[in-house]
């Protein structure tokens, strides 16, 4: 930006004004705006400036030389500044990232835009932020990207524009990247893991994506879904991002219906997920469509489960044999009982031809498997004990409202009509057969499967890989603060999740890949943000990081064996981002 003088001819003569001219990103062009005006020469001209136009334009160039001059002495080197602090850590993402060889892909999508910076630069500096201080883009391109060691400058405008152009095509980079990840690795795609779960935003109304909905932390504020699917080895393989207010259900079709065409997956590949995923129509495009299995949860309270299944669930005898899985002391851990039986399911849903809604009904063999787990009817049962208390407090004093007791209120029962229906003053009481009956399951899981010759041990472990999720849930939610969101617009928001995927996916493959899981990503993220150094004026790096215990499994895990010295020269580290080899060729 620079300043000028503008001499515009009108009617009374020349008008004289001071601008400046700037770059305006979204036109692509040069602009200029007006800053100060000085007035008509004719008007200007006295016994102190016999000549306007020689006066200002000496006016204006000492106002860039004060510009200039100013900028420079924020600039400048100051000789009591203190150590400049480097985080070395995010080397082991910064090698991952090189060797899966995106960024050839990535600047080849962003030549059209003729950015003023690089946006694989941007993308990886992000990510590298994001696992090292998650927090808002404005405080990362301030406090982090100087701090990480050779990285580009790039602004806070430059990073909402970037991100506004990777989200509007973030299936493009996922696929990128699994396609790059897939030339060093064979993915499994024999069974998939599937979940969704939601983000708030710190917004007072809904907006396009951002709708009301169930939110996974009980808030009120509008939320944005999130679906996302591991392949058999727990690497995530895809995300997708929908309105929070619709159901998640429909998304497990979507997605692995997607990830088949987009990969050319023609075997088969069971899908595994929890109860709030399973539904009649899940069952029919896995088995009846798709041709392919699935492993699902099954609610034991539901309606959807007869008087004779809830039955089968805690019956002890009658040809029911429970195996017992115990601990080398003879703990038993849990037990578990199967059958095979034909079962019919329905759903509902619009004729294409004629535009009206359908039942449909479709019988399927499966398999059903419960499990009873000791230590988990312990937990359970505490916690509903917990909530009929709430409900009995509730009952007695009414302190709160029944929006405040949350899932507590299916134990208050609220009688309004005596034997004969007719109705009286109402009541409110504890359910006690509804207390009852879940103190009666406490411990038992249901699992549903098409997979008839799976052995129930291994449909039960198989199942329960669905915890890795969970956890990746936990790790993007907590470690990585995805939430609660604050940029607004559609495209950003969209490139802010693809950032935390890509941050999880590089965790994942580290955790699972590289290091065989002998080092779990909580670890690994304790190791990125520690590993920190501070450069001395002689150009020697002293190694200020404090996790030893963790230092000594990277340590072991890489060869690398300076990693915990004090003084590390500059080839040394240099070393660390150049030839540290992590994928096998």
């Amino acid at each position: 930006m620079a300043y000028y003088l503008r001499k515009e001819n009108k009617k009374k003569g020349i008008y004289l004004q001071m601008y400046e001219s700037h770059w305006d990103k979204e036109k692509n062009q040069a602009r200029s705006k007006s800053v100060m005006a000085f007035g008509y020469v004719q008007d200007l001209i006295s016994d102190e400036m016999p000549d306007p136009v020689a006066y200002y334009k000496e006016f204006v160039r000492q106002k860039n030389e004060d510009r200039a001059a100013a900028l420079a002495q924020e600039t400048r080197p100051r000789a009591f500044a203190s150590p400049v602090e480097y985080n070395l850590g995010h080397f082991l993402l910064h090698t991952l990232l090189e060797e899966l060889e995106v960024q050839e892909v990535i600047d080849i999508l962003a030549a059209q835009m003729r950015f003023q910076f690089r946006v694989y630069d941007m993308i990886a500096q992000l990510i590298f932020s994001r696992v090292i201080y998650p927090c808002s883009k404005a405080k990362t391109v301030s406090t982090v990207f100087p701090h990480l060691y050779n990285s580009s400058p790039i602004s806070q405008d430059q990073v909402y524009d970037g991100l506004s152009f990777i989200g509007e095509s973030y299936k493009k980079y996922i696929e990128l990247f699994n396609h790059c990840y897939e030339q060093h690795v064979q993915r499994d795609f024999s069974n998939v893991f599937f979940d969704c779960t939601n983000y708030y935003f710190e917004i007072d109304l809904p907006c396009e994506d951002k709708q009301k909905g169930p939110s996974k932390e009980n808030r009120h504020d509008p939320i944005i879904g999130q679906a996302l699917l591991l392949d058999a080895d727990l690497v995530p393989v895809a995300m997708q991002m929908y309105p929070g207010n619709e159901s998640e259900k429909p998304y497990i079709r979507k997605t692995v219906e997607e990830m088949k065409r987009r990969y050319k997956i023609s075997g088969k590949t069971v899908q595994v997920a929890d109860k709030g995923l399973n539904c009649a129509r899940n069952i029919y495009a896995a088995v009846k469509e798709a041709d392919d299995g699935y492993i699902f949860s099954k609610s034991i309270h539901g309606k959807n489960l007869s008087r004779k299944e809830k039955k089968w669930v805690v019956l002890e005898n009658e040809g029911n044999v429970w195996t017992n899985y115990t601990d080398k002391n003879g703990k038993l851990l849990y037990r578990l009982k199967s059958c095979i039986d034909t079962f019919s399911y329905h759903f509902k849903e619009t004729d294409p031809e004629t535009g009206r809604e359908v039942t449909k009904t479709f019988s399927v063999t499966e398999k059903r498997i419960v499990s009873y787990n000791p230590a988990l009817a312990k937990k359970q049962k505490a916690e509903i004990l917990k909530m009929a208390d709430k409900a009995s407090n509730y009952t007695t004093h009414k302190e709160m409202t029944r929006e405040e007791l949350g899932d507590c209120a299916k134990y208050v029962k609220i009688t309004n009509k005596d034997r004969n229906g007719k109705k009286v003053s109402p009541t409110i009481e504890v359910d006690q057969d509804k207390l009852k009956e879940d103190l009666k399951y406490a411990g038992y899981n249901l699992m549903v499967t098409s997979e008839l010759d799976m052995d129930p041990l291994q449909v039960y472990q198989t199942y329960h890989s669905l915890w890795k999720i969970e956890e990746s849930f936990r790790i993007t939610k907590s470690y990585l603060d995805a939430r609660p969101v604050y940029v607004q617009k559609k495209e950003t928001i969209y490139g802010h999740f693809l950032i935390c995927y890509l941050s999880l996916f590089l965790l994942r493959v580290l955790e699972i890949k590289v290091f065989k899981n002998k080092i779990n990503s909580y670890d690994l993220i304790h190791f990125i943000r520690d590993f920190r150094a501070v450069k001395t004026q002689d150009g020697f790096y002293i190694n200020i990081s404090r996790n030893q215990a963790v230092n000594e499994k990277v340590k072991e895990l890489t060869g690398l064996a300076n990693l915990d010295a004090l003084y590390l020269s500059e080839k040394e580290v240099e070393n660390f981002f150049q030839n540290c080899m992590l994928l096998d060729s």
